[in-house]
C-alpha cells in the first residue's frame, strides 16, 4: 500500500474524530440540559447533533470507498489492523493510533447516548428494545 493511501485513510480517521468530537460535546450538553430539566435546549442540542452525524454517515461512505479502491491484500491489512494487528511502519502506527482514537471515542459516545436515551425514552428506549 502507498504512502499516500495510507495518508488518505488518516485524513478520513481524524475527520471522522474531529466529527465525533463534535457529537460527543453536543451529547453532554443535551445531558446537562437534561439535568437543568431545559427542554428548549434539549430540542436545539438533538437538531445540532444532527449535521455531525449526518457528516459521520458520510465520512463512512468515503472510508469504505477508499478501502474498496485498494487491493484484496490492503483491505485485508487495513482490517487486521482495525481487529488488533500490531502496526508496521510509521504509516501504519499513525493510521493505526488514529482509527483507534476514533473508535474509542465512538464506544464512549455510545454510552453517553445510551444513558441518554434512557433516561429520555425509560421503557420505551431504543437501548431497551434492542436487550
Amino acid at each position: 500500500m502507498t504512502k499516500g493511501d495510507w495518508l488518505d485513510l488518516t485524513v478520513l480517521e481524524r475527520k471522522k474524530y474531529s466529527c465525533l468530537s463534535e457529537v460527543m460535546d453536543l451529547s453532554q450538553q443535551m445531558g446537562q440540559a437534561m439535568d437543568r430539566s431545559d427542554d428548549v435546549s434539549m430540542r436545539m442540542l438533538i437538531a445540532l447533533r444532527q449535521e455531525p452525524l449526518l457528516q459521520l454517515q458520510e465520512l463512512k461512505r468515503a472510508i469504505d470507498d477508499k478501502r474498496e479502491s485498494l487491493s484484496p491484500e490492503d483491505r485485508e491489512r487495513v482490517l487486521s489492523l482495525g481487529q488488533g494487528a500490531s502496526p508496521q511502519g510509521e504509516e501504519e502506527t499513525t493510521y493505526h493510533g488514529q482509527a483507534g482514537a476514533a473508535r474509542r471515542l465512538l464506544e464512549r459516545i455510545l454510552e453517553l447516548d445510551e444513558r441518554l436515551n434512557r433516561r429520555i425514552a425509560g421503557d420505551n428506549s431504543f437501548y431497551a428494545q434492542e436487550k
